[in-house]
């Protein structure tokens, strides 16, 4: 006889395995589809990633003094800085076939062609090195980058064209962060169900297709919260040796990566362990990420954003000090559009931000999203519930850091507004929210509603799927 509990069960039981039938054809259609380049940031990451197999962890910036050729059409404004003269060392054949793919880039209704594909092919590696600022990548380090580096060297070993060694170089990055996200499905408990539709959104399937630092960044941050739900809602919160080391890695490598997201690790305080190994917990990883500021802080320096942007950032943290109100007025100020978009693009935007869904899709993914809280979102007093409140916390003072980051890194002098959140900035961030409010999953008497709502959640993928191979194939070929 059919029981809807028994079934429930075995499913969530066997969510890790689910998530692999999704997850590996997903990015094995959105690397192949995807033409080479059109992830965000992905020239630099690329470059980036051939660094780290030149064996360059650190690199080292080349100045020049000829500033005539940067500052030539522009208008001059003494609150303007320039992109540094000079760059990092990079391979030519990297520029030359991205080069190829540029007109492409943020043009809605520009298509990838034959001749595109076969100019790049002819792009062998070992034309040279050239000198290229892409300073919002060399600044990271080189651990997040080890699979596309171990791609670029195994494609210059077999001397294969730039185009494929891009493509191995994300068939690696993909293999290292979904297999971090099974053993996060794996091990996760009260989370489980909200990492799982998170993890098949397109934003994320189509970072694990690229060879982006964000790939292992969200990986990463999914895997952490997931120990703690693992040993803090096991019958006796209980942390193995193994699993502390873990944490201590994990936050190393994604306060490394990006800094603000260390904040996080406020739950470590409210973990069910003895003080002394949470001194450890929260020290080391800062320790780490400090030394890794320290031996880069000469990278952080390097100006790459084109003029046109109005960026300051010395300036711009001078206005905050000195209009700390007005600054603190501006996170009250919602424009709901950008929330919107914020939603759309947490869930996928892809391409260069010019890759979009029908509202339908996002409505629907929102909509499933939704459910998932409905299922488990319980957030009432309990052993945990500290731990809760710090996890929900550090939620918000990282959303806090980053809006502040970027509105002294990526906005306009003085700008009026917050700008220059994206929603994918969030994702590794929502597993702490998903530990935050996680609790009993939905009562016994509504296990015929459970059913359907988790069957929903099951098949939702498969619509995921269906719609991104058309969305690619209408935005890059059709």
């Amino acid at each position: 006889m059919f029981n809807p509990v028994v079934t429930y069960t075995n499913l969530l039981q066997r969510l890790h395995y689910i998530y692999l039938l999704y997850a590996i054809p997903m990015v094995l259609v959105t690397a192949a589809l995807i033409p080479p380049f059109q992830n965000p940031d992905e020239p630099n990451h690329f470059l980036r990633a051939e660094q780290v197999s030149r064996m360059e962890p650190i690199p080292a910036f080349h100045h020049q003094y000829d500033t005539n050729a940067v500052k030539t059409a522009i208008p001059a404004d003494s609150l303007v800085l320039y992109p540094t003269p000079g760059g990092f060392k990079a391979d030519a054949s990297i520029i030359a076939a991205a080069s190829i793919f540029s007109p492409v880039e943020a043009q809605a209704n520009v298509k990838v062609t034959d001749n595109m594909f076969f100019a790049a092919r002819q792009i062998k590696w070992g034309t040279g090195i050239t000198y290229f600022n892409f300073g919002n990548t060399a600044i990271y380090p080189p651990v997040v980058y080890l699979m596309p580096a171990l791609g670029t060297a195994l494609g210059k070993l077999l001397h294969l064209s730039v185009i494929r060694t891009l493509f191995i170089a994300r068939l690696l990055n993909a293999a290292l962060a979904v297999t971090l996200s099974f053993f996060a499905l794996l091990l996760a408990k009260r989370s489980k169900i909200l990492l799982f539709i998170v993890l098949l959104f397109p934003m994320v399937i189509e970072l694990f297709a690229s060879v982006s630092q964000d790939a292992i960044l969200i990986s990463c941050a999914f895997l952490l919260v997931a120990i703690i739900d693992r040993a803090e809602f096991h019958a006796v919160p209980k942390y193995q040796r193994w699993q502390i080391f873990t944490l201590i890695i994990l936050m190393s490598l994604i306060g490394m990566a990006k800094p603000p997201y260390a904040l996080c690790a406020v739950v470590f305080l409210f973990l069910s362990m003895k003080p002394k190994v949470k001194v450890a917990l929260l020290g080391v990883p800062f320790l780490v990420i400090a030394t890794w500021l320290y031996l880069d802080h000469a990278n952080l320096s390097v100006i790459f954003a084109p003029p046109s942007l109005r960026i300051n950032a010395k300036l711009q943290a001078l206005h905050i000090l000195q209009h700390p109100l007005n600054f603190l007025r501006m996170f009250f100020d919602i424009d709901k559009v950008a929330v919107l978009a914020n939603i759309r693009s947490f869930i996928g935007i892809l391409g260069w931000l010019d890759t979009s869904f029908t509202l339908f899709y996002y409505f629907t993914a929102f909509l499933i999203l939704v459910l998932g809280f409905v299922m488990n979102a319980r957030f009432k007093t309990d052993n945990h519930f500290w731990l809760r409140v710090a996890a929900l916390t550090g939620v918000i003072i990282t959303i806090v850091a980053l809006m502040t980051v970027q509105y002294i890194t990526w906005t306009a002098l003085d700008s009026p507004v917050l700008n220059g959140m994206q929603g994918r900035y969030l994702l590794p961030i929502f597993p702490f929210l998903a530990l935050a409010l996680c609790g009993s999953a939905v009562p016994d008497k509504l296990n015929k509603l459970k059913m359907v709502l988790y069957s929903l959640i099951l098949l939702f993928p498969l619509f995921t799927l269906i719609s991104l191979i058309q969305l690619l194939i209408s935005r890059y070929y059709c």
